[in-house]
């Protein structure tokens, strides 16, 4: 088979040739698009483009709603980079999406309680929690509509329930044991009747859906002071009100077990969630082949894949063809390199010298490059050398993980 031929079938494969039937046709659309990990908040953002909203408008609608329909994968609990293309200014700004350690949370701390690895689980592990903060402060600075216009949507599907799916009830299946034995407010939330909800059940959050609506509730409050304003009160009333109370009693009356198999509590104060603002900075970004690529900050892996294509730069990739052998090879290995060096020396910058300047540099891309044996798979952990900075310091292996996340 020639390779023309090859592309053909490929064609024909993804249903782009003109003898092909099939039920699935090309997205098309001159207004607007949105795509997410649920088709349920994909329908949220369609909608809110086609009440006048913007895209972040649609985003922050998406974000919420996927809180309901992915808990699994993502809460209000957990954290919101985001990246924005302002078309008007012709740039692309960062909502620093990642809530810092609690204030107490120091090395000291660990010592004295003899705690060598911060486990990957349970209240000892909890950031200040970031996505509702994040949520606003993209609709506040970029957007143009209410909290209660982008919340409905979620208040909806929090309060009346959505059809439980297999992925969803399969999460909950493989913690049902954690959640009766170790956690039993996850119980009550998430094992309704003491069951796993069933695949077709509707499935509620009331709970959920009455939190959301106290944000829309301090919103209005305060709407003749404008909308800035509003939104502002909305934020103080997750992280300065009642709600950050209840996160704090919840976290410190309490001591549930984590994967260091003993009980603990969190460390999160009311400080912690009283002084915490979303940032908006300056994105990281790298040149490929006449284009200029954006990520997050290294208080997230984003510039991983910067240093990915840095050093993929250097290889004449169309010539290996496309997820070729060769080409999958030259993938995966930049990707263990890049991610060595995300092992070694990512940081918060607030605290940690991060030297991306070194690590994105074409020099030592080329350095990097070389290490790649086109035949053989490495096996090793094998980190650069940035000149002049500290590395990290690690205790123990790495551990292989089922982390996952959503994306819209």
């Amino acid at each position: 088979m020639t390779t023309n031929d090859s592309r053909d079938m490929l064609s024909l494969l993804a249903g782009s040739g003109p003898d092909i039937f099939t039920t699935r046709p090309v997205i098309m659309g001159t207004h607007g698009m949105v795509t997410s990990g649920h088709y349920l908040a994909s329908r949220v953002g369609l909608h809110i483009l086609e009440e006048g909203g913007n895209a972040v408008d649609a985003g922050v609608a998406m974000g919420f709603a996927l809180a309901v329909l992915e808990p699994y994968i993502y809460g209000i609990g957990g954290e919101v980079p985001i990246l924005i293309y302002l078309a008007d200014e012709k740039r692309v700004v960062c909502l620093s999406g990642q809530g810092p350690a609690p204030q107490r949370a120091n090395i000291e701390w660990f010592r004295k309680n003899g705690i060598e690895t911060i486990p990957g689980d349970g209240l000892l592990a909890a950031a200040v929690p970031d996505a509702v903060s994040t949520w606003i402060a993209a609709l506040s600075r970029f957007g143009t509509m209410r909290l209660a216009q982008v919340l409905s949507p979620a208040i909806d599907l929090a309060e009346r329930g959505f059809p439980m799916f297999e992925r969803l009830s399969s999460a909950f299946e493989r913690s049902q044991e954690q959640f009766l034995e170790m956690w039993p407010s996850s119980a009550r939330a998430y094992l309704p009747d003491g069951r796993v909800p069933a695949v077709g059940d509707i499935y509620v959050q009331k709970d959920l859906a009455g939190m959301f609506a106290r944000l829309v509730e301090a919103e209005s409050r305060e709407r003749r002071r404008g909308r800035r304003e509003a939104l502002s009160a909305a934020h103080d009333a997750f992280y300065k009100g009642e709600i950050a109370e209840q996160i704090v009693t919840f976290i410190t009356e309490n001591r549930l077990p984590d994967s260091t198999g003993k009980r603990h509590g969190g460390l999160i104060t009311k400080e912690d969630l009283s002084r915490y603002a979303t940032r908006v900075e300056d994105p990281v970004t790298a040149p490929y082949r006449g284009y200029d690529v954006f990520k997050c900050g290294p208080w997230s892996q984003g510039p991983v894949f910067l240093q990915q294509l840095t050093t993929l730069e250097g290889f004449d990739l169309a010539s290996l063809g496309h997820n070729s052998p060769e080409y999958i090879h030259l993938l995966i290995e930049t990707a263990k390199l890049a991610f060595a060096d995300r092992e070694k020396y990512y940081g918060d910058p607030d605290f940690v010298d991060v030297p991306l300047e070194f690590l994105l540099s074409k020099e030592y891309a080329a350095k990097r490059r070389a290490l790649i044996d086109p035949e053989c798979a490495s096996m090793e952990l094998r980190p650069g050398n940035a000149p002049s900075v500290k590395p990290r310091e690690r205790k123990g292996g790495l551990d292989i993980h089922k982390g996952d996340t959503t994306h819209l």
